[in-house]
């Protein structure tokens, strides 16, 4: 095969998994509204009845996403609350020794905030920089951090090269403190988080933080609300009636046995913290989390890079959804049914919110104003409340007004959904996303 072929066929697919996308998202969205307003074409002569029954079904959505948003959101305050209240932060407390692995690679410029941050925690710490061979700024900088403070070490994944879930994995291995922890290289640390951790760590096996993308732009902002949203409200009830919590890799103490048990992160993933999570809860490990000693990250500052960064996401999930249902079915367990559900509503459940969109505008076109207003009404307060808390905490710096747009993050979401599921299913995409980092 000649050269013009091989650039030929990735172009066909680029352009063939494009018409996929737009097709598929039309196809959702058309559906759902024109079956609410199918109705009203076919009944002309009933019309008032018609529009009554056109809404049922769009407003038991809206009042169903209503409810469970509400209740989500009220777990999520008391638990907020439970672990504001319940911290232990005494050092004393603390059994064994802590590493902070912090995987780099091109981050050279933001390698000071994780570092430095982690340096100022209140229980003793040994930092670990792990640098991939090919990324000479981050090793330079790793150096000079570690030749200025004699509680950083300097790694060269020479054994694992070529993605974060390696580097941990040979950080590892050349280390033997009791617990470890991983933190990305943009992160700033809460300096007490290390020690409420280690402590709650006599009540489980791994310990997940919560990690809150720093809203100093407007694309900033919709990637903070998009978390607050949809990696920490929405998944309340999963976590409360199944168990299931994610254990990322990032922000995350465990027992050094913990991380043995599962194998350690698998570096064919694109999104090795999820798959970590799905083994983690398949193996029987708890897993808890503290939500008040946050760690603040770096958000996406464009919108090609906040893109890019959750479509590789996205085709992370679906990755993982392939290799769960590959590996698990026919299930063996309650554990393996459950995981496989809960990664195709993962999967699925963010492609369905191009159909909760439509449903929403039909709603908003014959629903009547107070059905209409609810739905966006309670995610705005949600977030807004959240906000606040954040802004009084010091976890963000202003309070600001993007919190009135939060409705578009889902129907945004929908669409990288439907656009990485639809790659994935076409090529099998593994591709990797690295977003521009300036330590704002």
């Amino acid at each position: 095969m000649n050269s013009d072929q091989w650039l030929v066929r990735p172009a066909i697919r680029r352009w063939f998994g494009r018409f996929c996308f737009l097709s598929l998202s039309s196809v959702i969205f058309t559906f759902e509204l024109f079956r609410g307003l199918s109705i009203i074409t076919i009944h002309l002569d009933l019309i008032v009845i018609s529009v009554i029954v056109v809404t049922l079904q769009a407003g038991i959505a809206a009042v169903s996403f209503t409810g469970m948003m509400s209740v989500s959101a009220l777990l999520f305050f008391v638990q907020l609350l439970i672990h504001r209240n319940g911290t232990t932060e005494s050092s004393e407390s603390i059994p064994g020794s802590i590493t902070a692995i912090v995987p780099v690679y091109r981050d050279a410029d933001v390698l000071d905030l994780s570092v430095m941050s982690l340096l100022e925690s209140t229980v003793p710490v040994t930092v670990c920089i792990v640098c991939e061979p090919d990324d000479q700024p981050s090793i330079d900088r790793a150096t000079a951090l570690s030749a200025d403070h004699a509680d950083v070490q300097c790694l060269i994944n020479t054994r694992y090269p070529g993605s974060k879930a390696g580097a941990i994995n040979y950080a590892v291995e050349l280390t033997e403190s009791d617990y470890i922890a991983v933190f990305d290289a943009d992160e700033s640390v809460h300096p007490r988080f290390l020690a409420s951790a280690a402590a709650e760590l006599r009540e489980c096996d791994i310990v997940q933080g919560r990690t809150v993308p720093r809203a100093s732009g407007f694309i900033e902002a919709i990637a903070y609300y998009e978390s607050v949203l949809l990696s920490y409200v929405t998944s309340r009830l999963l976590s409360v009636f199944i168990g299931f919590r994610l254990a990322a890799s990032r922000a995350v103490v465990m027992h050094r046995e913990a991380f043995q048990t599962v194998d350690g992160y698998n570096p064919a993933m694109l999104t090795e913290d999820y798959d970590f999570a799905y083994r983690c809860y398949k193996q029987g490990l708890d897993v808890h989390e503290q939500l008040y000693y946050s760690s603040t990250i770096e958000a996406a500052h464009t919108v090609d890079d906040w893109w890019g960064q959750r479509k590789r996401w996205m085709s992370g999930y679906a990755q993982v959804f392939h290799t769960r249902l590959r590996e698990q079915f026919p299930p063996r367990d309650l554990r393996d049914l459950l995981s496989v559900g809960i990664c195709t509503s993962s999967v699925f459940g963010n492609l369905l919110l191009l159909s909760l969109t439509a449903k929403f505008v039909v709603v908003v076109l014959f629903g009547g104003a107070v059905i209409s207003f609810v739905p966006f009404l309670t995610v705005i307060v949600i977030t807004g409340f959240v906000r606040c808390v954040d802004y009084v905490q010091g976890t963000v710096n202003r309070i600001g007004w993007e919190w009135i747009l939060t409705p578009i993050v889902f129907p945004l979401y929908g669409l990288v959904a439907t656009k990485a599921i639809t790659e994935y299913v076409i090529d099998g995409t593994r591709e990797w996303y690295h977003v521009e980092k300036t330590g704002q």
